[in-house]
């Protein structure tokens, strides 16, 4: 399948204003996100196709007069050629991962989801705020500020580069794009009170509370609760007391008045908070048991080392992950650093694991993990020419559970930033599983997005 110039791989996503493909750019190869006008037919009744043409186009214009490092450029516009039978688009970068897949979230958007720690929801918070500050210094208001719209770009480790995507819901400082009366603007329970009752009356005060509820959820797992203040986190030491509640109630305020004035008085709040909850930590970590690990609450079962293909409706039971795709067991994480770029990992279920210490240098497609893997033999690295990609099984041995008192004190015996990891364990043809062992979860992507890879063989 074409559209364009360009060959369709699959599809990423629909909406009612159209369809976002994975697709391949001519000559090159390079994969990119295309965004199509393919509006569904109530909304082309409602606005009519012209009116819908003008605030797709409008969408690329905007994406595209922003150069930012947390705003996803836009690579090319094609206005559409009704003789030829191709509609309007343009292409964006592609990116495999988004904060909606990080934390787990699903269309049932009211279910907990998982929580990230404090550290990670600090770091894509800033990352947020930053790249809202470039919007609004512009006028641009998004007015669709959600987790599956922050993606997350794969060129560094830990929880990756925010990149904000979709525009189509923004407002141009000074123009009042065409809509239907009645037309929702944003997305259910991270869009501010005002922009519901009058969306063309919210300004960028609006995204800043959606930010408010998309760190909320990071921290906590849920949505902030109905109330006039925000939920204490008094249940969490790492995020008790009135610094936290205070910024929320900012954060989260019915009243934009009572918000943060701009994205950088809301960073500002954000680094100060960050810095006393550094101090916390580090005192509670300088009082911490660091010896004690958490015990399994059965034995843990054998490890499986022989790849499998599972498919995502049986993958959770067989990998035994509860329904944030988590281990339901913690099992016995004894590591010894054996001085050659190994470590030995001994208690994992099957008798004793070696593991390639560094893993790979850069992020890689599955199939380059697997070379990644074939250099470590091919080299006899740590003198062992049995080198594999590990199982979800045997990567799950890995994990540390993010976010709970004291995992965060603890001195890591792999690098942190190299957490999300390709399994050798498959989904489909063009699919593999992999794991995120900071994070703590599994989850499933295309073969060609990158991850790290680190070997494993048998003790």
């Amino acid at each position: 399948m074409r559209i364009g110039r360009y060959d369709i791989r699959g599809l990423l996503g629909r909406g009612g204003m159209g369809a976002v493909y994975k697709a391949a750019m001519p000559v090159t190869g390079r994969m990119v996100a295309l965004k199509v006008l393919k509006p569904s037919d109530i909304l082309e009744d409602l606005m009519g196709l012209d009116a819908l043409a003008s605030l797709f186009l409008t969408e690329a214009a905007t994406m595209a007069s922003i150069s930012h490092a947390n705003v996803a450029s836009v690579l090319d516009v094609h206005p559409g050629a009704p003789s030829e039978d191709t509609p309007p688009h343009f292409t964006m970068e592609y990116f495999c991962g988004n904060l909606g897949v990080l934390m787990g979230e699903n269309y049932e958007v009211e279910r907990p989801s998982r929580r990230l720690g404090a550290a990670a929801a600090f770091h894509l918070t800033r990352q947020m705020l930053d790249g809202l500050g470039r919007l609004h210094y512009e006028g641009i208001v998004h007015r669709d500020v959600k987790p599956f719209n922050v993606m997350l770009a794969e060129d560094e480790g830990g929880p990756g580069t925010v990149k904000l995507i979709d525009f189509g819901l923004s407002r141009l400082r000074g123009e009042t794009p065409p809509r239907h009366p009645g037309m929702v603007v944003g997305s259910p329970y991270y869009t501010a009170p005002e922009q519901e009752a009058d969306p063309d009356s919210a300004d960028a005060r609006a995204d800043l509370f959606s930010v408010g509820v998309t760190l909320h959820r990071m921290l906590s797992g849920l949505l902030p609760g109905a109330q006039a203040l925000p939920p204490s986190f008094s249940g969490d030491p790492d995020l008790a007391g009135p610094d936290w509640d205070s910024f929320f109630t900012s954060a989260l305020a019915p009243d934009p008045a009572d918000r943060f004035p701009d994205a950088w008085a809301m960073l500002d709040a954000l680094e100060t908070l960050e810095s006393t909850w550094r101090e916390a930590r580090d005192a509670a970590c300088s009082a911490a048991d660091l010896t004690a690990e958490p015990a399994p609450s059965a034995p843990p079962a054998p490890l499986r080392a022989t790849p499998a293909k599972y498919g995502q409706r049986t993958a959770r039971s067989a990998f035994d992950l509860d329904e944030l795709w988590q281990p339901r067991r913690p099992r016995p994480r004894r590591f010894t650093d054996q001085g050659n770029g190994t470590v030995r990992q001994d208690g994992a279920g099957t008798g004793e694991l070696i593991w390639e210490q560094h893993g790979s240098r850069y992020p890689l497609t599955w199939d380059r993990a697997h070379a990644h893997v074939d250099r470590l033999n091919a080299r006899a690295y740590g003198g062992r020419t049995d080198w594999r990609l590990p199982t979800v099984d045997e990567l799950t041995t890995l994990f540390i559970r993010s976010g709970q008192p004291g995992d965060s004190c603890q001195s890591p015996v792999f690098d942190p930033r190299k957490a999300r990891l390709w399994s050798s364990d498959t989904k489909a043809f063009t699919a593999a599983w992999y794991a995120d062992a900071e994070l703590g979860f599994v989850w499933w992507q295309d073969r060609t997005c990158r991850f790290f890879a680190r070997a494993v063989c048998s003790g």
